[in-house]
């Protein structure tokens, strides 16, 4: 069983793989076990299952932060913002799909104008994805 660092191309695989195989498989495949396998994809974000076709709380948090995986919101910000925790991870995650209100709380509290959220929002046809 490999306890060491996770490896660029283990990394690949599972991203991959992660709707494909299960935890068992993709764990005997690496070497590891399938709680590792699982607490791998939890740091890393990587969602199992369907998904939003595009994940606006991703696109705001791009617009704010470099590197948007490292935002831990507080309590403060889900009081702030009135989203509750479960709810904020369904939408990170792109589990579901963003409100209206909820999409003008999160510009305000990143201090966001809402023509920059907006034009976040509008589908680019130009830019590759």
């Amino acid at each position: 069983m490999n306890n060491g660092r996770w490896q660029p191309d283990e990394d690949r695989y599972v991203r991959e793989n992660v709707n494909k195989k299960t935890l068992e498989q993709m764990a005997e495949h690496l070497g590891r076990s399938a709680l590792a396998v699982q607490l791998y994809m939890h740091r890393k974000h990587i969602v199992v299952g369907q998904t939003v076709k595009r994940n606006l709380v991703q696109e705001i948090l791009r617009l704010k932060f470099r590197h948007p995986e490292n935002f831990m919101p507080n309590r403060a910000f889900y009081q702030e913002v009135g989203i509750n925790q479960m709810r904020w991870w369904d939408i990170f995650y792109g589990r579901k799909n963003i409100n209206q209100e909820e999409y003008i709380a999160l510009s305000k509290y990143f201090g966001i104008t809402l023509e920059e959220a907006f034009a976040a929002r509008q589908l680019c046809i130009f830019e590759e994805q």
